[in-house]
């Protein structure tokens, strides 16, 4: 008890820092969400326009100067067909006329505007800057997974920014000056984003965290301990026994994170690139009346596919890019099959489970729905994205139980969502989890305020 008393007073003051700075900017996670600005629409636009003959992609792509792309897709500009087309190796989009073959000057902005309107309700407000982003950064971080996207940001106090994917027409975030403030206070301290050398910012982490740990578990075993005569030390120890936990599991579920997070794993596979001379058939007829979109679809060892979409979002047909018009049979589980035995490098012929909704295993933070889920040989679960040949996700398996592991007890403890059996709401969740931090927060500073009187009689003890 008495080296446990030494250890835990020893630590106190690094302990009770990053306790306080630690929890306190914790708190601040979900207040980004609930104060930052909320989108009035979750959809994509409903725009279509009417299938036509046309020239065949690769005669326009070959007038362009364009051998390869990223991204292809047929798209409605101004009601008329145009081929939206990401060059590889480039960002910005160019557009074609899918008749003429002429290049739609500033396409690729306006349609981030628009978008950006359209997600934002902001349709009169006045546009203050618009600018292209192909890297992730402080505005914009690695969360948000979709890249590259437009940031388009609204005249006002306020100074709303959107940040949207032209190339699958989807909301990135929003963000306005105060959801930005919070946010980099957030990176900064709970993160320490302002140390730019990887390593050096895990280990910096790593020993606060160390002490942290060290610190509440000394105190927990102080609790077993009779208590003190004076009030701050009485205060001390009652607010300890509601924090002891949260000062034990915060640290340590995200130390947890961190570290698994630094640990070296396989890149999922990357659709290929799609050839423009191959592009030799136009996914529709005349007959087939309004479209939404008709996407190139890469697949892994494989010839492309076209994945042609009716306004109401249901899949009209599936081309095969080098075919002369004939249909593949089959739906979009047949597209998904085709991506996942290119990714997997094997056939799949069994059932694919579509996934329409974000859960544990495929959580928010992947971005694309929806997806369509095999398992692999392994015991991994692969989500693969037919709208753009994406594999969006590969969950558990050998090499990937760690991080699942992490991930399964970060949400549950970390974030709190062991209460959701419980019937909380998010906001009641986030309620008690910003109590637990408060709790820490205090017991800190009682404790260094025993430190301090301590220190203050020390002195006097000495003479």
């Amino acid at each position: 008890m008495s080296t446990a008393r030494k250890l835990h007073r020893a630590l106190a003051w690094t302990a009770a820092v990053t306790a306080v700075v630690w929890a306190t900017s914790g708190a601040f996670h979900p207040l980004i969400t609930a104060i930052g600005p909320k989108p009035v629409a979750f959809q994509p636009p409903a725009t279509s326009f009417e299938a036509a003959a046309l020239p065949a992609p690769a005669v326009l792509l070959a007038t362009a100067g364009i051998s390869e792309a990223s991204q292809l897709r047929y798209v409605a500009v101004d009601g008329r067909p145009a081929l939206q087309v990401q060059p590889a190796g480039r960002g910005e989009r160019v557009y074609l006329d899918a008749a003429s073959g002429a290049p739609l000057a500033d396409a690729d902005r306006t349609r981030a505007i628009a978008l950006a309107r359209h997600y934002s309700g902001r349709a009169d407000a006045a546009v203050a800057e618009t600018r292209l982003v192909e890297h992730f950064e402080r505005d914009y971080p690695w969360i948000n997974r979709l890249l590259p996207v437009w940031a388009v940001r609204f005249a006002g106090d306020d100074a709303v920014t959107v940040f949207v994917d032209t190339g699958s027409d989807r909301l990135g975030t929003m963000s306005d000056a105060s959801k930005r403030l919070w946010q980099g206070l957030f990176q900064t301290l709970h993160t320490l984003s302002f140390i730019e050398v990887p390593y050096l910012r895990v280990i910096a982490i790593t020993v606060l965290t160390g002490t942290l740990l060290l610190t509440a578990g000394f105190g927990a075993r102080l609790l077993l301990s009779r208590g003190g005569r004076q009030p701050v030390r009485r205060w001390h120890r009652r607010i300890a026994w509601a924090a002891v936990l949260p000062a034990l599991l915060f640290p340590a579920t995200g130390l947890f994170k961190l570290l698994v997070g630094q640990l070296p794993s396989a890149p999922l596979p990357v659709p290929p690139t799609l050839a423009a001379a191959a592009l030799t058939a136009v996914p529709f007829t005349e007959a087939d009346g309004a479209i939404r979109e008709a996407v190139a679809v890469p697949v892994i060892g494989g010839a492309p596919v076209w994945r042609v979409v009716a306004p109401r979002g249901e899949v009209l047909n599936l081309w095969l890019a080098e075919a002369d018009g004939t249909a593949i049979h089959g739906d979009d589980e047949a597209l998904a099959r085709r991506i996942a035995s290119g990714a997997l490098g094997k056939p799949v012929s069994e059932a694919l489970t579509l996934v329409s909704a974000f859960d544990r295993d495929y959580g928010f933070a992947n971005k694309r729905l929806p997806v369509w889920r095999t398992t692999a040989d392994d015991g991994s679960g692969w989500y693969f994205e037919t709208r753009s040949g994406v594999v969006a996700a590969k969950v558990g398996g050998p090499d990937g139980a760690l991080d699942r592991a992490q991930a399964l007890v970060f949400n549950l403890l970390h974030k709190g969502h062991v209460l959701d059996p419980l019937g909380v709401t998010p906001n009641q969740r986030n309620i008690v989890m910003s109590a637990l931090a408060a709790s820490v927060v205090l017991a800190a500073l009682f404790g260094i305020a025993l430190r301090r009187r301590r220190a203050a009689r020390t002195p006097e003890h000495a003479a």
